[in-house]
């Protein structure tokens, strides 16, 4: 596990994705005004360069955050709300002026510019490098905010941790479960990590999110998800993005994001946002964006 640099994917279609989705939620989320716990079991190094090697090597941002960048400058009108606010959270990293993205949040980075003053933050990390680059930059992130916002970093295994902050003390709580499936047994950590958590906060709003690929256990997963939920009775928003072929091109083609206990109008906010990402990062006739919601 300890290959994994989420630095090389950085911005990708996946990160697009996976962070529209995180921002509309926890937005949604905080228009009451009760204190959220915002948990985030993966958290990597929060901040991360588009001009690294990593990033230059992989180029992945280029058909991500980059490539919806253009296509928002070229086409101005008609951009939803949700990804005109993720721009705007990505922007307090980069130069307003001249627009340009060097800087990419990652989801840790985002939570803690969205967070408020009476909501608190989690991040837990496992990865010896990652981490004391976490560390480091949510210490100078958080330096900016007056007063002081409440974040606490662990290095520990993000799935077994999960349990240990549930239930948060205002008994609302964002937990977002997202791990890089480079360890194949990540697939039922994931359920595991659900199974436990449920039974002490089966009210929290979850976010996992997921590679579709053509192998049989990340196939499954979406089936297994669905088939917990409907076991405990939860309701759920899956949403998918495909911006390529599979079959025809390199790399990761598609993702997806599993909500359960969805924030209302999560769904009416995605439905605007998922086609103009397909229309934005498309890059032939498979691309697609699939949303489905049970109550």
């Amino acid at each position: 596990m300890f290959s994994y640099r989420h630095a090389f994917h950085a911005g990708n279609h996946a990160d697009v994705l996976k962070h529209i989705t995180l921002l509309i939620g926890l937005n949604l989320l905080q228009k009451k005004e009760i204190g959220i716990s915002l948990i985030d079991t993966h958290a990597g190094a929060g901040i991360y360069n588009l001009e690294s090697e990593y990033a230059i090597k992989s180029e992945e941002a280029i058909e991500g955050v980059l490539r919806l960048a253009t296509y928002c400058a070229e086409n101005p009108d008609g951009i939803p709300e949700g990804v005109i606010n993720y721009f705007k959270e990505i922007g307090h990293l980069n130069n307003q002026k001249t627009k340009s993205i060097k800087t990419y949040p990652g989801s840790s980075q985002l939570m803690l510019q969205a967070m408020r003053v009476q909501d608190q933050l989690k991040l837990i990390e496992l990865h010896t490098t990652d981490y004391p680059n976490l560390v480091e930059n949510m210490t100078v992130s958080q330096s900016a905010y007056r007063p002081k916002r409440s974040v606490q970093m662990y290095q520990k295994d993000g799935f077994t941790q999960l349990k240990a902050f549930l239930p948060p003390p205002t008994r609302r709580g964002l937990c977002l479960i997202d791990p890089s499936y480079e360890n194949k047994d990540d697939y039922q950590f994931v359920l595991s990590a659900l199974r436990d958590s449920i039974k002490r906060f089966a009210t929290g709003t979850y976010f996992i999110w997921y590679p579709i690929l053509q192998r049989r256990d990340a196939t499954e997963l979406p089936h297994q998800l669905a088939e917990f939920c409907n076991d405990h009775r939860l309701p759920y928003l899956q949403a998918e993005l495909q911006i390529k072929s599979q079959i025809l091109t390199e790399g990761l083609a598609a993702s997806g994001m599993w909500v359960i206990n969805p924030p209302w109008q999560l769904k009416e906010q995605l439905a605007m946002c998922l086609p103009f990402l397909v229309k934005a990062l498309g890059q032939d006739d498979y691309s697609r964006y699939e949303l489905t919601t049970k109550d």
